[in-house]
């Protein structure tokens, strides 16, 4: 039963959307209220579990309990006025219901611990496990390929790169690596019982696999080889340390051999590990980066943390990143997540209890005076223990256990691993009774995150302020703006240090027709809860232009800050800026001044509105009195603006003066040239300074006759044409040449060097002018370097 439901809370979501949340709870708890745990747990893990249950409570204490108040919230509160209760949690609501959701989690491990089941049952349970898994991944393939199933989680929208019943593929990777070690943990088991169900546990085997290829994780990946690795070399062989590492480094050759061949995303991500991949350096970048911020947090405060449900409140106030581009949500570890939240008061028992459990589910090493009976018991327990090791191994790089299905089964594994001996002692009445009174009390939490998903009521939980928020979103989209103003307050009343409620306010007062000082109060405040995402100050400065353009710059001016400050050195915040304020003559001069570098300039230069190119054209060469000292690629796009925007005779006279800077204008100039009937000269500036594209050698004595028939024959074929015009060249039949380098250039497929070598041609026969409008074809095809 314990595995069923698991795989129920699979197919349900797995707990990700609240309402699937409270399904999941309902069902966990009617489990515990009907199979309570038959065995008694020995004291030390006992105590483990009550400490992980009770210790969550000290973030309610007083702050001053435990030192002085931290420099951040004095801050919001005299330069801000965001008043944060005086508990060690700045968000008592979120870490009340973390620490229910926490409450959830160990009455269902203390259930799975303590259930003792018989090798029967646990063969029963892996079994289930199994063909559980194999039906999310064929389930997954109807969602991705068929008819979505829309209960499933997803991004904002939904996408075809999402696979499975997670919002993220490398939570649906590791499930499925679990699913392949318990099918063929199965399999196996089926065939030393001579059970025809091998077959069967060999055929779905294949399923997990398979989605693993067509997944792009390439941790679920690792994850399953080394499970594989883990199983074949503990279970499923003899006793031969040289046979063991023959077969581990088989099948690590055969599983990248097979994932590099796939035709799935998952093949292309390995090929190109191979390779450089920049994407992937700048994530493990920034997940060290990440680590070392939390690790640091702990070691200033190891203890009590800051509270469950507290790390996207808190994380940006105490971090050093200065990261613009990404707000973090989380430490990518449920690791990190533990030691920054939890501190010591919960890694110590949580560590106690995990080495009780590793200590608990051996042997690991096969002895000849064990009975058949028993070498199959021990093959099961050893499937599980790796299934939940390889959990454990995917926590400390990702949060697959933070989410309530993963974590059961995770859960459930473990509690399969131990060994039959260790529990000698069954509950009486007592210890039933209390966990039956638990899985009531389970069973009616469930029902509350229930009613709060399908908005039936909404206590002060940090997941109701998810949902009001959303019906304010609806009473602002009907223009109901007062409405959706008492629903924000109410929100930040139980979520006081969530940004986007600030920022959500600012904008319903500034539709209400509120002062401008008034929002943009709420928007500092938003800003000063985010201090490093710059993206938030950009949509910001966007949304002012609606109202008060000249407040846009309040935003921008920090969000041009944010990007210097953490060594960004992209323009687009500031293109986009730019583009944007193309309306607003008034904006302009300010966005110059926050031009500081040349980048910015430029970009400024070539997103102005053209009737303003002309005024700032002179402060950019006040700044820049030496021109020739720009970067080339300057050069090239303000000649290039020049010529398009700006006063085209000043341009000519400064060219003509400045022979270093001919190279980057000399198109301007050569068109002038042919404007004014100099044409000879306008070719012979084109001649010198355009980068000429390769091409094919002259083949001396070659067949013209041979060549003229070979061209007539494949009109289409650019090849026999090029070679029949150098031909004709090489012979001097320039006119012949002419005609074939003419028909040549007519062909969609034409090298553009062909258009060139025309030019050259016309200008040898005499006619200037028609050399010079197909260099100016050229020049168009031919961009400089």
């Amino acid at each position: 039963m314990f595995a069923l439901v698991t795989v129920l809370a699979f197919m349900l979501g797995s707990g990700r959307e609240t309402w699937s949340f409270g399904v999941i709870c309902c069902l966990l708890g009617g489990t515990v209220l009907c199979c309570p745990p038959l065995f008694r747990l020995p004291r030390g893990p006992a105590i483990a579990l009550l400490l992980l249950a009770v210790l969550p409570s000290c973030a309610f204490l007083p702050l001053n309990w435990l030192g002085a108040s931290p420099h951040w919230r004095q801050m919001l509160w005299e330069a801000w006025g965001i008043e944060l209760p005086s508990s060690l949690t700045p968000v008592p609501k979120a870490t009340l219901e973390a620490w229910l959701g926490l409450l959830v989690g160990l009455v269902w491990f203390w259930a799975c611990l303590a259930h003792g089941a018989a090798d029967a049952g646990r063969r029963v349970a892996i079994y289930t496990l199994a063909v559980g898994g194999a039906v999310v991944v064929a389930a997954s393939w109807v969602d991705a390929y068929l008819q979505p199933i829309l209960w499933w989680p997803r991004y904002d929208v939904y996408t075809w790169d999402v696979f499975g019943p997670f919002a993220n593929r490398n939570h649906t990777a590791s499930l499925n690596a679990i699913t392949s070690i318990l099918c063929a943990a199965s399999a196996y088991d089926a065939y030393r019982r001579k059970s025809r169900l091998v077959w069967f546990f060999g055929v779905i085997f294949w399923m997990p696999f398979t989605a693993i290829l067509m997944n792009t994780s390439r941790g679920g990946l690792l994850i399953l080889f080394l499970g594989l690795i883990a199983w074949v070399t503990t279970s499923a062989m003899k006793r031969g340390t040289l046979r063991k590492l023959a077969v581990g480094g088989a099948l690590l050759i055969v599983i990248i051999s097979v994932a590099s061949v796939s035709g799935g995303k998952l093949g292309s991500r390995i090929r190109g590990l191979l390779q450089e991949d920049n994407s992937s350096v700048v994530e493990s970048s920034m997940r060290v980066d990440l680590a070392r911020q939390v690790v640091r947090q702990f070691t200033e405060n190891p203890w009590v943390g800051k509270g469950l449900g507290t790390f996207s409140s808190v994380f940006p106030q105490v971090s050093t990143m200065n990261n613009p581009m990404f707000k973090f949500w989380h430490p990518e570890s449920d690791v990190l997540l533990l030691l920054f939240e939890g501190g010591l008061l919960l890694v110590l028992p949580s560590s106690l209890l995990l080495v009780w459990i590793a200590r608990s589910s051996g042997p690991w090493a096969t002895s000849r005076s064990d009975k058949s009976r028993d070498r199959s018991g021990r093959r099961l327990r050893q499937a599980a223990a790796i299934g939940a090791g390889m959990a454990l191994i995917h926590s400390v790089f990702d949060m697959p256990n933070h989410i309530l299905a993963y974590g059961m089964q995770t859960m459930l594994l473990l509690g399969l691993a131990i060994r039959p001996q260790v529990l000698t002692v069954r509950s009486g009445w007592v210890s039933q009774s209390m966990a039956r009174m638990l899985g009531l009390a389970v069973f009616c939490l469930g029902v509350l995150w229930l009613g709060i998903g399908l908005r039936q009521w909404a206590p002060d939980l940090k997941s109701a302020a998810f949902f009001l928020r959303g019906e304010a979103i609806e009473e602002n989209k009907d223009g109901r703006y007062r409405e959706a103003l008492a629903l924000v307050d109410r929100c930040i009343w139980l979520s006081p240090m969530d940004c986007r409620l600030y920022y959500f306010r600012g904008q319903l007062l500034l539709k209400l027709r509120q002062r401008p000082e008034r929002a943009l109060v709420e928007f500092g405040r938003s800003r000063a809860l985010e201090p490093d995402y710059a993206a938030l100050c950009y949509e910001e400065g966007i949304y002012w232009l609606k109202f008060a353009p000249e407040y846009a710059m309040i935003p921008w001016r920090e969000c041009l800050q944010r990007e210097a400050r953490g060594g960004s050195t992209s323009t687009l915040n500031y293109q986009r800026m730019v583009s944007a304020s193309v309306p607003y003559a008034e904006l302009l001069a300010p966005l110059w001044n926050l031009a500081e570098n040349t980048n910015k300039q430029m970009v400024f230069m070539e997103h102005i509105h053209p009737q303003y190119w002309n005024e700032y054209l002179p402060k950019f060469i006040e700044k820049h009195p030496k021109l020739d000292q720009l970067e080339h690629q300057h050069l090239r796009l303000l000649m290039k603006l020049w010529h398009e925007r700006g006063n085209r005779e000043e341009l000519i006279q400064m060219l003509e003066s400045n022979a270093d800077l001919q190279p980057f204008g000399w198109r301007t100039l050569a068109i002038e040239m042919a404007r004014q009937g100099r044409y000879e000269e306008a070719l012979i500036m084109a001649k010198k300074f355009l980068k000429r594209p390769g091409k094919p050698p002259i083949i001396a004595g070659a067949n013209v006759p041979r060549l003229e028939r070979a061209f007539l024959f494949n009109p289409t074929d650019v090849r026999p044409g090029i070679e029949l015009y150098f031909a004709q060249r090489a012979a001097h039949d320039l006119k012949g040449a002419r005609a074939t380098a003419e028909r040549v250039t007519l062909l969609p497929d034409a090298p553009a060097y062909m258009k060139v070598e025309l030019a050259l041609l016309d200008a040898e026969l005499g006619d200037q002018r028609r050399a010079w409008e197909m260099m100016e074809q050229a020049m168009e095809l031919i961009p400089d370097s």
